[in-house]
């Protein structure tokens, strides 16, 4: 009989991956995919927020603009505003000005013919975004 089999001698540039740096290898693409994947969840919710801040500011100037083309109301409670879409509420708030040196927010017993139209556009959802706000002075025509 002979002697145990020998297995062939390996060559230089034979030898397999140690087992640590197989470890490094994972440990490495492990980082790698945490880095693109948690970018991408930021550019995600960047984008949605962007979205939802140019919205409100579309819903808003809307808002504001059928508020100046609308006829002046003396000691209105409120003017008419377009619907907004889904996920936007709008609120309207009046003050009247007292003649002297300031708005109030209660009509004086002789309307002074100034207002001041408080237009508030709130986003609703996930992820809303701080509230857009635009003042509006309406003033009484006197070309009548």
């Amino acid at each position: 009989m002979t002697g145990p089999a020998r297995l062939p001698r390996r060559r230089r540039g034979e030898e397999g991956e140690t087992l640590i740096e197989v470890l490094v290898a994972v440990v490495l693409m492990g980082v790698a995919f945490v880095t693109i994947f948690g970018g991408m969840g930021t550019a995600i919710i960047s984008s949605v927020t962007q979205q939802k801040v140019t919205g409100a500011d579309s819903v808003i100037r809307s808002a504001a603009e059928k508020v100046v083309s609308a006829p002046y109301v003396s000691c209105a409670s409120g003017y008419e505003t377009p619907t907004p879409p889904a996920g936007y509420t709008v609120t309207v708030e009046i003050e009247y000005w007292d003649g002297l040196s300031a708005f109030g927010r209660s009509c004086p017993t002789a309307d002074t013919g100034v207002q001041k139209v408080t237009l508030t556009v709130r986003s609703t959802g996930p992820h809303p975004v701080k509230d857009a706000t635009l003042e509006v002075v309406k003033r009484e025509s006197m070309l009548s």
